[in-house]
């Protein structure tokens, strides 16, 4: 099998549209990582390789439609393999194909063909093209035909029509982890522009309505994946890619625009966008409506359409930060670290996780027993914050205590140096006592591990992440607290974004309690994957 290949399609559209799930399933047992695809229609079998350059494509319904059936097909019929439909011949200006020249992200390794009889009388032509065409040799790269597929079946005949394209295009979108819905907005953008494709990458408050917005790729890698498409699949056209804090962008700056690309979901936008374009006196923007991609392996809990937010959902249980070897600990038993903001549902992942057969020490129970009566921390609290702290019985008065330091981040910093070494030295013996048991995996949950640097007593991290909002509800519900309330307890934990950005796994409890339950097995069967094998060999 080969990372990479080229596909060139020298078919009628017609045929070629029947026939696309097939050629990319055979694709697929070839091509492991990326595909690019090459469309020359109704090639001539009299080739020279004199002339071995692009065909000029006009665009037209069918050959736009192709090229939606390869991105819709790619997403249920080549899993991971990463495609891009080479768009530079395919134009209504004669003009930009000669100044097309690819210069493609990765090398190329096999050129797959979907004629086998003209390869077998043109192979000359087809070396010099990938030549003139790649700046790739032809002596290094293998040919291999996909054969076997019926092209000789009828194919009924569609309306086609032509599609006009314009000078200025724009089109918007989060563009996180670019998938096939993404390549086809991107791609239409495309195939309309014949000088510049202008883009909105959202940023910011727009991002915050989004599944698992914690989870969305900084602005700047996907601003760069969406300049990388450009250029790769038409690079003769200019690009302006630039971050959006608003539906409107550029749409409502830039007097030159002419037509604006959406998807079903967001045509009314379109229309948003041109009422404010006629205010300032701007040029109306043509609309021009995609449809949605359908995501037939999606699940349960996740979007009916192909969609980032599904695709975050599926990287929930798995590692998304790499898990660094920690020598400073044995092996065995193996200590998972589960934090989480308050009301976040790390204790009842901890619960789930005891049900698979882990052990659980809740630091949050030891930091009740860190300063009792007759106990090392007791002292130190008392000599430190006074005997006015305690209660008839001697006993700390956790509210007075918390009277003191909850208004004195100093004096709260002071509580947690005496206290959080107290909770590291009885969750290690607890640790040590479940292996004595024959505990192999011990989970250690703990709201403040990150802030109390305990990630170091792990072998990993699990972190649980929650909306703000979803927060606050359960605290007014379970603690009954106020809303102001319930967003100081908040902003005193940890916050979503650091525990993306710190944590080895991510889990969120944000829905049903069986999509919940679904996450833990994930990761729980993923850990065993992964564990050291004298751990492992227990399983």
């Amino acid at each position: 099998m080969f990372e990479s290949g080229l596909l060139i399609l020298t078919r009628p559209i017609p045929v070629l549209r029947k026939n696309v799930q097939d050629i990319l399933s055979r694709a697929a047992k070839i091509i492991s990582s990326t595909l690019y695809v090459h469309i020359q229609p109704n090639q001539s079998t009299k080739l020279e390789s004199d002339s071995a350059r692009f065909q000029f494509v006009p665009l037209d319904k069918n050959v736009r439609m192709l090229m939606t059936d390869i991105y819709s097909s790619s997403a249920s019929v080549c899993g991971n393999m990463d495609i891009y439909v080479l768009l530079g011949n395919i134009t209504n200006s004669q003009s930009l194909v000669a100044k097309c020249h690819y210069n493609l992200r990765s090398k190329l390794e096999v050129v797959l063909l979907d004629n086998s009889d003209q390869f077998s009388v043109n192979e000359q032509y087809f070396n010099k093209f990938v030549q003139n065409t790649f700046q790739a040799s032809g002596n290094n790269i293998k040919f291999q035909c996909i054969s076997d597929i019926d092209f000789t079946q009828q194919v009924d005949s569609e309306e086609n029509s032509h599609i006009q394209t314009y000078r200025q295009v724009v089109l918007g979108g989060t563009f996180d982890r670019l998938h096939a819905g993404h390549k086809i907005l991107l791609g239409e953008g495309c195939l309309l522009a014949e000088e510049r494709l202008t883009v909105g990458v959202t940023t910011g408050d727009m991002n915050l309505k989004k599944s698992l917005p914690e989870l969305i790729q900084p602005t700047t890698e996907r601003i760069n994946s969406v300049v990388d498409f450009i250029e790769t699949v038409k690079p003769q056209i200019s690009h302006r890619v630039v971050p959006i804090s608003d539906m409107f962008g550029p749409t409502i700056t830039d007097p030159d625009l002419q037509c604006i690309v959406v998807s079903a979901e967001t045509a009314k936008g379109g229309e948003i966008v041109n009422q404010e374009r006629q205010k300032k006196g701007f040029q109306q923007l043509d609309v021009y409506t995609i449809d949605l991609v359908q995501d037939i392996c999606h699940g349960q809990y996740e979007e009916v359409k192909v969609s980032s937010s599904s695709l975050r959902k599926r990287l929930l249980g798995t590692v998304i930060n790499p898990i660094k070897e920690n020598r400073n600990i044995p092996s065995s038993p193996y200590i998972l670290g589960v934090t989480g903001g308050i009301a976040s549902g790390k204790s009842a992942i901890c619960k789930r996780l005891e049900k698979l057969g882990a052990a659980t020490v809740d630091c949050d129970k030891l930091g009740h027993q860190a300063y009792v009566k007759g106990t090392p921390g007791y002292d130190k609290v008392v000599s430190t914050f006074g005997t006015g702290i305690l209660s008839e019985d001697g006993e700390v008065n956790r509210r007075a205590l918390g009277a003191i330091v909850f208004s004195d981040e100093t004096k709260m910093q002071t509580l947690n140096g005496i206290v959080w070494p107290e909770i590291a030295r009885m969750a290690t013996e607890e640790i040590r006592q479940y292996g004595t048991e024959g505990k192999t995996i011990v989970v250690l949950e703990a709201a403040i591990l990150l802030k109390a640097g305990w990630e170091d007593m792990c072998h990993e991290v699990w972190g649980c992440v929650i909306p703000v909002g979803e927060a606050v509800k359960r605290l007014e519900e379970r603690n009954h607290l106020s809303e102001e309330e319930a967003l100081k307890r908040i902003k005193l934990g940890v916050s979503n974004e650091e525990l993306v950005k710190k944590c080895n796994v991510i889990l969120c409890s944000q829905w049903e309690y069986e999509y919940t339950q679904q996450q833990v097995e994930k990761a729980w069967h993923l850990l065993h994957e992964r564990l050291p094998s004298p751990v492992k060999s227990q399983y």
